[in-house]
C-alpha cells in the first residue's frame, strides 16, 4: 500500500504592488478610453462593492513590476516569516491567468528571480481564478506521495496591464469614436494585482499555527459548457484565433487581443460551484455545521447574494458570520484571490486549533470550480506520520422556506436543489441545447422541438388526472385535479406557435413520439397508476422547474436569434412566467407536515428518473446541420 503523507501549509506571504487605489483613482491609472470617461464604470464598482485595490502600473501607465517579480516578491515574504533555509525548497509550483511571457513557463520565470533557491522542480498552471488553487493542489500532491519535503505554490496576477488605454488605441471600433464593447470594459473595472504564497511541509510548523490540507477537489465543466471569460478571439465561439491573423496588429485592430467577460453566462458559475458544495455535503465531505470559516472567492459583492440564495434554498447555509473576504479592500485578484484572503485571516489571530476552514473558487474561463478543505492545527515539532488520515468519502426552490434541519422536509429540499442543477447543467451538453447557446439554432430547429414537445404537453394534464384519481388523501387529489385542469389545453399554445411559423398543424398533431418521450410517458403513467403516486411531485417538480427556470430564457433565445415576434414563442414564454404558482403549491406539499423521510426518498428518486428521461426526449430530437 502507497503511504500517504500530511502536507501543511506552515506559512504564508503576499505582495501588494504601490498603494491602495480608491475608486476614483481608477481612470487615473488605467487612462480614459478615446480620452472620454467610462459611462459604466459607477454601475459596475456599485455592483461588485470594491471600494479600493492595488495596480503595477503607474499613473503614466508604465509597470512597475513584472508578473514573475510580484510572485517572488510573495515568495521572499513567506520565507522571511519562516525560518527556513530557502536552499531546502525543492519544489515550487506556479499560477497565473496571463504570465508575462507566452514562452517559456510561468513557474521557469518565477525560479528565475529567485537566486536565493536551488535547482529543483517546478510546475506552472495556467487558467483563470483556479489556476492558484491547481498549483497548490499539484505541490500537495507531491508531498502527499513523499516525492517533495519541502514545496512552495504562488498565485499571481497583473491584469492592470491589459486594461491601459493605450492598449485599445489601434482597435478600429476605437478609431471610429466607439465605445468599447461592455464584455470588455466589465473587467476592467474588476480586476486588480497581487501574489500570494503558500509554504508546505510535510509536518505542521514547531512555532505558531499551521493549516493541515484535509483535500482539494477541482472539476472542470467545459465539457457542457462554452467559454465565459477569454481572450485570443474576437468572438465566443469564433474559431479564428489571434495566431490565424496575418499579422499581431490585425488581430489587435480586429480586438481579438482583449480579455472578455459573457456576462450572460456568469450565473452559471454560481449555479455550479453551489451544485458541486452540495455534492460535497451529500458524499460527507463537507458538513456545514462544522465549517468555522468559509473562503469563498466571488468575483463581485453581487455574486454574494446569488450564492447566500442558492445555499438558503438547499438548506445549507454557513451563517455569514463565518465568511471571510477581503475583495473590499483588496480587489478582485483573479487566481491569487484565495491565497490573499487566507494570508490574512491566518495573520489575524482569529484563528483556533481545530477550526475548519472551507475554500470555495468558481472560475468562470470556462466553468471550473475549486474546493479546499483545512484544519488549523497548533505548533508542535512532530515526527513524519505514516499515514495520512483517510479522506471521508439557483432552483425551482427559490420561494421555498428553509425547514428545520434534520427533518424529511430538509432533506428533500437539499436533495431536489442537487437533482435540479445537475439536470440543468447537464441539458447544456443536449445537442438541441447546446446550438441554442451557441446562437446557430435554426427556424427547422425550433420547428423540431415543438413537434417533439406536444406529445409530452398533451398527456401532462392525462397523467396528473390518472395520478389524483388514485390518492386517498382529499386534499392532494384536489391539488392535482387543479394542476391538471390548469395544464389541459396548453398544447393548443404549441400547435399555435407551429404554425406561426409556417409549420403545418397535421404535421405536428400527427408527430409521433420520440424514443425518449415513449420512455418518459411509460414512466410517469405507470407511477401516476400505482396507489397514493405522492411520489409524483418529483415529476412535476422537474417538469414544471423548466417551465419556470428555462422556458423564458428558451423563448428569449429562441426570439432574438430567429427575429421572432412574441406570439411566435408564447408557449414557452408563458410557463417561464406561469409555472411559478405550479411550483408555489409544490413547495407547500415539500413541507408538509405529513412528510416522512420514506416519501421524500420516494419523491427524489422520481425527480433523478423524470430529470433523466426529459433529458432523453431532448437528446432524441434530430438536430438540423
Amino acid at each position: 500500500m502507497t503511504t500517504v503523507y500530511p502536507a501543511y501549509i506552515t506559512e504564508i506571504g503576499k505582495f501588494l504592488p504601490g498603494d491602495p487605489i480608491n475608486n476614483e483613482q481608477m481612470e487615473t491609472y488605467l487612462g480614459k478610453v478615446n480620452q472620454q470617461a467610462s459611462k459604466v464604470r459607477k454601475r459596475i464598482l456599485k455592483n461588485n462593492g470594491i471600494q479600493q485595490r492595488y495596480y503595477a502600473i503607474d499613473t503614466q501607465q508604465n509597470s512597475c513590476y513584472s508578473n514573475s517579480q510580484m510572485a517572488a516578491y510573495a515568495v521572499r515574504d513567506v520565507l522571511n516569516y519562516s525560518a527556513i533555509d530557502p536552499k531546502v525548497i525543492d519544489l515550487l509550483t506556479c499560477g497565473t491567468t496571463w504570465p508575462d511571457l507566452l514562452v517559456p513557463g510561468f513557474a521557469s520565470m518565477v525560479h528565475g528571480e529567485l537566486p536565493e533557491l536551488s535547482a529543483l522542480e517546478i510546475a506552472t498552471t495556467q487558467g483563470v481564478c483556479c489556476s492558484g488553487i491547481a498549483a497548490l493542489n499539484y505541490a500537495v500532491s507531491q508531498l502527499q506521495l513523499g516525492n517533495r519535503r519541502t514545496a512552495i505554490a504562488v498565485a499571481s496576477e497583473f491584469p492592470s496591464r491589459l486594461f491601459k488605454h493605450s492598449k485599445f488605441a489601434v482597435e478600429s471600433t476605437i478609431q471610429a469614436g466607439k465605445t468599447l464593447p461592455f464584455d470588455v470594459e466589465f473587467l476592467r473595472w474588476m480586476l486588480s494585482d497581487g501574489a500570494g504564497a503558500f509554504l508546505l511541509q510535510p509536518q505542521p510548523s514547531s512555532t505558531g499555527l499551521s493549516l493541515r490540507v484535509e483535500w482539494i477537489e477541482l472539476i472542470s465543466h467545459a465539457n457542457a459548457y462554452p467559454t465565459c471569460m477569454y481572450t485570443g478571439v474576437k468572438e465566443h465561439g469564433q474559431v479564428k484565433s489571434w495566431l490565424d491573423y496575418p499579422s499581431y496588429l490585425e488581430a489587435a485592430q480586429d480586438g481579438a487581443m482583449d480579455l472578455r467577460q459573457n456576462v450572460r453566462l456568469l450565473d452559471n458559475v454560481v449555479k455550479l460551484g453551489v451544485e458541486g458544495w452540495l455534492r460535497l455535503i451529500e458524499a460527507g465531505r463537507v458538513d456545514p455545521q462544522e465549517i468555522d470559516w468559509l473562503i469563498c472567492h466571488y468575483s463581485s459583492h453581487f455574486f454574494r447574494g446569488k450564492i447566500v440564495e442558492l445555499l438558503e434554498q438547499a438548506n445549507c447555509m454557513i451563517p455569514e458570520a463565518k465568511w471571510f473576504t477581503n475583495l473590499y479592500t483588496k480587489g478582485n485578484t483573479g487566481c491569487a484571490s484565495v491565497y490573499l484572503m487566507l494570508e490574512e485571516l491566518f495573520h489575524s489571530d482569529k484563528l483556533q486549533p481545530g477550526q475548519k476552514i472551507f475554500c470555495f473558487v468558481p472560475e468562470s474561463g470556462r466553468f471550473t470550480t475549486a474546493y479546499l478543505m483545512l484544519t488549523v492545527v497548533e505548533g508542535a515539532q512532530r515526527s513524519l506520520p505514516n499515514l495520512n488520515p483517510p479522506v471521508r468519502a439557483t432552483s425551482p426552490l427559490s420561494s421555498s422556506k428553509p425547514p428545520r434541519e434534520n427533518t424529511p422536509q430538509a432533506y428533500l429540499i437539499q436533495q431536489l436543489t442537487l437533482v435540479w442543477l445537475g439536470f440543468e447543467r447537464q441539458l447544456r451538453s443536449v445537442p438541441m441545447v447546446r446550438k441554442l447557446h451557441q446562437g446557430q439554432f435554426t427556424l427547422e430547429d425550433y420547428k423540431e422541438l415543438l413537434r417533439n414537445l406536444r406529445p409530452q404537453v398533451v398527456e401532462g394534464a392525462r397523467w396528473i388526472a390518472r395520478a389524483a384519481s388514485y390518492m386517498t388523501d382529499f386534499q392532494l387529489r384536489s391539488l392535482f385535479i387543479g394542476h391538471a385542469q390548469d395544464e389541459h389545453r396548453d398544447f393548443h399554445m404549441l400547435e399555435r406557435n407551429y404554425v406561426a411559423v409556417g409549420g403545418e398543424l397535421e404535421e405536428i398533431v400527427n408527430a409521433e413520439k420520440n424514443l425518449g418521450s415513449e420512455a418518459l410517458s411509460a414512466f410517469i403513467f405507470h407511477q401516476a397508476s400505482q396507489p397514493n403516486p405522492i411520489d409524483l411531485i418529483g415529476s412535476i417538480f422537474i417538469i414544471e422547474g423548466l417551465g419556470n427556470q428555462l422556458a423564458g430564457q428558451w423563448a428569449q433565445q429562441i426570439q432574438e436569434t430567429l427575429d421572432l415576434q412574441a406570439e411566435q414563442v408564447s408557449f414557452l414564454a408563458y410557463h417561464g412566467v406561469n409555472d411559478e404558482s405550479h411550483l408555489n403549491k409544490i413547495n407547500d406539499l415539500i413541507n408538509a407536515e405529513w412528510l416522512t423521510i420514506e416519501l421524500a426518498q420516494r419523491i427524489v428518486k422520481t425527480a433523478k428518473i423524470t430529470a433523466r428521461l426529459y433529458r432523453l426526449q431532448l437528446e432524441e430530437i434530430e438536430v438540423i446541420q
